[in-house]
């Protein structure tokens, strides 16, 4: 993962996701900008939980879409870091993870 992204991802809970057909489409309130996200996207978005950590989510990934582990690694950090950049996904510390409260 890129060491500018740590903790657990968790989304923003003003954003509004829309499912139409075949595509998925995130809105926020004041954003200017709706996002449009791809399959793997969109699953890396649900896994944005505040729980899931980011090598989780490349396992999922690797899974769910029957890709490498490289190939997963190199999508979860993209998605990670334009979800992050967007405003979309704020970084919680890990602290609080379900089964590891100090």
């Amino acid at each position: 993962m890129s060491t500018r992204i740590r903790g657990l991802p968790q989304r923003q809970t003003d954003v509004l996701l829309v499912d139409e057909a075949d595509r998925s489409v995130l809105m926020a309130p004041g954003h200017d900008a709706s996002h449009l996200l791809n399959p793997t996207a969109r699953a890396i978005w649900e896994l944005c939980d505040g729980l899931t950590d980011p090598d989780e989510m490349v396992g999922a990934i690797c899974q769910v879409f029957s890709v490498t582990m490289e190939t997963a690694r190199a999508d979860v950090t993209y998605a990670l870091e334009q979800l992050t950049a967007a405003g979309l996904v704020h970084w919680t510390d890990g602290e609080k993870r379900l089964g590891n409260e100090r």
